[in-house]
């Protein structure tokens, strides 16, 4: 949720995300209060009704108290241990790596690793007289479309207009909400190091040979300068949609997919209007270099020509193996973080600039949007509200200083619920972000490169320890989300 300012001696600025709390006192979310006032409940009636447990259970209590109050890296103990617990058991069960080769017989040999095996790409009509690839997620059954995209930019642009694009960026994402097959949102940014080639390729074969010898002279001596300054940069947009929402129901795939067929154009023309450029909906051999690149950089100068791969068995990595605090893959050594904090300033527009911008080494940056229905929003928002409004009695009950961080928070859920009460949509968003180098010795540097980045972008990340391949899907952006993928395994 978030809301624009207006400055009369300076641009305009952006602010107000906030965290879903729920009623949670102090840093504690309302599961965690719920399990510490148990903790604390139980030894006192066991004092009363059975004395010889008490002490044993005020043990347990303070254990269980510890774990959920204690925070590591900013996540609680009991996460953490949990989390250590699963992946060690992923690990002995050898769901962490994948091996496989040109002899290897296996009968699903052609899936993707971890939580990306089920997607498998469905070549259809586009409706216009040409095709293009939706990505079927044969385990939630789900379809993701990837929109080619090219940003206009704001280097160029007035501010006027920069104001009027993010304004119809906040009325798209708030139109989502009235989008039944809208699953979820996500926008990626690939940029890469290119060395120049490309640049000095492609002036070679428009170059006209019979053009002046100081105009060729002119052009050799830019491309002798480009390739430091350089880079591959694409930009997707990634539309998660499930055809099980819509009314009534498809009755199979093919139903399925005409019905997503019928919304996609509504969602295109709507990005139009946010300063972005639609070149094309993504085909199967697109998709196929754009993973492969991911999985082996090696692949990127031959995945310039989309024509190169054609099949999605040769889209996966030959070898995989998810450390604690690492993903390594054919090729490469990748980390990947995801959003711990959104900004607590008002920012400008171009405030992502730095975290998005070429580097070093490739990075992928992913935002990835789960609109809230329309009809759930207002009850959200009312729930926020209503939660500010227990801490604060409870922090007067308790006779405890309610702190100025508390007071902004209310203020915030309050604005959001008038925001939303005049339209504004309300949903959840985190960002995902991979870099890869090939060499381990190059891996620290990498590091330093996107947190310092994250820094000037005033995000705080935490690296995904536990959890890397999944990460990694999300950031590619076909139509992974991990939180969603929690709640189905949970059944929340």
């Amino acid at each position: 949720m978030n809301r624009a300012e207006t400055d009369q001696t300076g641009p305009r600025l952006y602010g107000n995300w906030r965290a879903e709390r729920g009623w949670g006192i102090g840093s504690l979310t309302t599961s965690a209060t719920i399990i510490v006032f148990l903790a604390v409940l139980v030894p006192l009636l066991a004092i009363s009704t059975m004395p010889r447990v008490a002490m044993p259970l005020a043990g347990c209590s303070v254990v269980v108290i510890t774990a959920v109050v204690v925070r590591v890296g900013g996540v609680t103990a009991a996460d953490l241990l949990v989390r250590r617990w699963r992946f060690h058991h992923a690990d002995a069960a050898g769901w962490t790596e994948l091996s496989a080769g040109v002899l290897t017989d296996h009968p699903r040999a052609a899936d993707l690793p971890g939580v990306l095996a089920p997607l498998l790409p469905l070549d259809v009509d586009d409706g216009r007289g040409g095709r293009h690839a939706l990505l079927w997620n044969r385990r939630t059954g789900t379809l993701s479309v990837v929109l080619r995209c090219s940003p206009v930019g704001l280097d160029l642009a007035d501010i006027d207009q920069a104001d009027q694009w993010v304004a119809a960026w906040g009325a798209f994402l708030a139109d989502l909400g009235y989008q039944p097959l809208v699953q979820h949102l996500a926008v990626t940014v690939d940029t890469a190091p290119s060395g120049g080639t490309t640049t000095r390729e492609h002036v070679a074969r428009a170059l006209d040979p019979t053009a002046p010898a100081l105009s060729r002279k002119v052009l050799e001596e830019l491309v002798a300068i480009t390739p430091a300054t350089s880079a591959d940069v694409d930009t997707r947009v990634t539309l998660c949609l499930d055809p099980n929402r819509a009314t009534p129901r498809p009755a199979d795939l093919l139903a399925a997919v005409t019905e997503v067929g019928r919304w996609l154009p509504g969602v295109e023309s709507g990005l139009g209007a946010c300063g972005v450029a639609i070149l094309d909906r993504a085909s199967t051999s697109w998709l196929v270099g754009r993973i492969r690149v991911a999985f082996d950089p090696d692949a990127r100068a031959t995945a310039r020509t989309t024509d190169h791969l054609l099949y999605w068995d040769e889209a996966g990595p030959i070898a995989a193996r998810e450390c604690w605090d690492s993903y390594r893959h054919e090729g490469g050594h990748s980390i990947t973080w995801a959003l711990r904090e959104a900004p607590r300033q008002a920012v400008g527009p171009s405030v992502l600039a730095p975290l998005l911008a070429p580097g070093p080494f490739p990075r992928r940056t992913t935002l990835l949007y789960e609109p809230y229905p329309a009809d759930e929003a207002a009850a959200k928002v009312e729930a926020e509200v209503t939660s500010g409004q227990i801490r604060r009695a409870w922090a007067e009950r308790t006779r405890r200083d309610e702190t100025q961080r508390d007071r902004d928070d209310r203020d915030r859920a309050l604005q959001s619920a008038r925001e939303e009460a005049r339209g504004a949509g309300v949903g959840r968003f985190t960002v995902y972000v991979t870099t890869t180098v090939q060499l381990d010795a190059d891996l620290p540097a990498a590091i330093a490169d996107v947190e310092q980045r994250a820094g000037q972008s005033k995000l705080r990340l935490r690296r995904l320890r536990g959890a890397q391949a999944a990460g990694f899907a999300a950031a590619l952006g076909v139509g992974i989300d991990p939180a969603d993928l929690l709640r189905r395994h949970t059944g929340r």
